[in-house]
C-alpha cells in the first residue's frame, strides 16, 4: 500500500540531503517533494519510493547515499538507516537495518545521528 512519508522519514532524508554537495542535495530534495512510499517487507524494514511522474529503471542496480543514519529501536537495539538511489541518482529505497535480535519495533527518532556527520564545503547542514 502506497502512503505518504512520515515527518520522521522526511526529516531523515532532509538531513542526508543537507550533508551532500549542492547538486545532489537539490536533486534529493526535489525527489522528496514528490515522493510516496510503499513497504516492501511486512515489518517495514525496507520501503521503496514512488516519485510522481517518474518510473525507476528496471535494470542497473542501486547506489548507497554517502551518509547513513543511526537510531535506537524501542528496546535500545541499534538501527542503521540506509538510503539508496536508483541508477539515475533518483531517490529509490530506505532500509532499516536492525542489529539486534527480533523484528523492527519502533525507531526512537530523537536518537537520530548521521554517519558521517559532516557537511561538504558549501553544504547546507545546520
Amino acid at each position: 500500500m502506497i502512503r505518504a512519508l512520515t515527518d520522521d522519514e522526511r526529516c531523515f532524508i532532509s538531513g542526508v540531503a543537507a550533508r551532500l554537495d549542492s547538486q545532489a542535495c537539490n536533486r534529493l530534495m526535489s525527489d522528496l517533494a514528490i515522493a510516496h512510499v510503499e513497504a516492501e517487507l511486512a515489518d517495514g524494514e525496507l520501503i521503496r519510493f514512488h516519485l510522481d511522474g517518474y518510473e525507476h529503471p528496471h535494470r542497473g542496480g542501486q547506489s548507497l547515499y554517502p551518509v547513513e543514519g543511526e537510531v535506537n529501536d524501542a528496546d535500545g537495539s541499534l538501527i542503521s538507516l540506509l538510503l539508496f538511489a536508483d541508477p539515475a541518482d533518483r531517490l529509490y529505497e530506505l532500509e532499516y537495518l536492525r542489529w539486534g535480535d527480533g523484528p523492527l519495533q519502533k525507531p526512537n527518532w530523537p536518537s537520530l545521528k548521521f554517519v558521517p556527520d559532516a557537511t561538504p564545503a558549501g553544504g547546507n547542514a545546520a
